[in-house]
């Protein structure tokens, strides 16, 4: 039977900079709902755990600097807010924790898909947050993911369908051979990179014109999908921005639910084998789009039809 790992926590809901800010906590949590209710007209079995970790802080300095670290657990202050927020920042070391999980539960078998929402900060760096990331989940991820010679894998794939280029992503594993990013993005808007291949370090991007719509994202999968199968990778992430949608205030892109599922799907087809663990990155329709578009890819990621 097709199963999804779901990785979630009732915090999340409280993931809110301010009432005015186009990140709110709300969007995971009507995604998880959303995600339960189509995995069971699906018939997709949907293992729920607990996102309850919070991981070492040496975990955490293995892509940030220490004095960061400090700055955002112990302070409790980061770019992203006002003040100190020592609330915020437990949510941001938890999600680190719920990419973790999820990751875990892949290389345990309990399925071929697990699905975090929070997951995918892709434009935290090394001593800083950026673009709404406070840690980089899944550049810890990966890291862990391959240093651990129990985990069995050996190569990661990250590919980045979110609105905006996966600039923290790609630096952050620039110098790791055994990692490949890929990143699909409108070309302008923030953060304004992402405009060239570095093949030799397995960097790839996929700049797109404004008003890009699904054929333009297809087409980029397909060559992630080329470049991946020769990288041959042993798990791979997915940045599921919905941020790309038409209707997001975001981006110029006009991607549609039906395109979002289509790309995920695609991946899954063809690496059918293949561990994938899908992370929300952007979406700033909190109410309507973005939980929808998560869902509905988080499905078609588990399914080859």
């Amino acid at each position: 039977m097709t199963a999804i790992v779901l990785v979630h926590h009732d915090d999340y809901a409280d993931w809110v900079f301010d009432s005015h800010h186009p990140t709110q906590g709300r969007r995971f949590t009507k995604a998880q709902e959303l995600l339960l209710e189509l995995a069971e007209e699906a018939g997709i079995e949907v293992f729920e755990l607990d996102s309850d970790l919070l991981p070492d802080r040496a975990v955490l300095e293995s892509v940030h600097d220490p004095a960061y670290v400090d700055q955002v657990i112990a302070q409790g202050r980061c770019g992203e807010w006002a003040g100190q927020r020592p609330d915020l920042a437990r949510i941001a070391h938890r999600m680190v924790g719920g990419t973790l999980l999820a990751a875990q539960a892949l290389v345990e078998g309990r399925a071929l898909t697990a699905v975090h929402f929070p997951g995918a900060k892709h434009h935290a760096m090394g001593d800083r947050s950026s673009g709404f990331c406070v840690f980089a989940d899944f550049a810890i991820a990966a890291r862990r993911l391959l240093d651990d010679p129990t985990s069995g894998v050996e190569r990661v794939a990250i590919l980045d369908i979110d609105a905006h280029h996966g600039d923290g992503n790609e630096t952050l594993l620039l110098d790791e051979p055994r990692a490949l990013t890929f990143s699909i993005h409108d070309c302008t808007i923030f953060p304004g990179t992402g405009h060239a291949d570095s093949p030799e370090q397995h960097v790839y991007n996929e700049p797109l014109a404004a008003g890009s719509g699904d054929a333009e994202l297809i087409e980029g999968v397909g060559r992630f999908v080329q470049l991946t199968s020769e990288f041959a990778p042993d798990m791979i992430l997915v940045a599921m921005g919905a941020d790309g949608h038409d209707e997001d205030p975001l981006s110029t892109l006009r991607y549609s639910i039906v395109g979002m599922e289509a790309a995920v799907r695609r991946v899954r087809r063809e690496f059918p084998e293949v561990p994938s663990l899908l992370g929300g990155a952007g979406g700033y329709l909190p109410d309507t789009v973005t939980p929808e578009a998560w869902a509905r890819m988080a499905v078609a990621a588990a399914r080859s039809n």
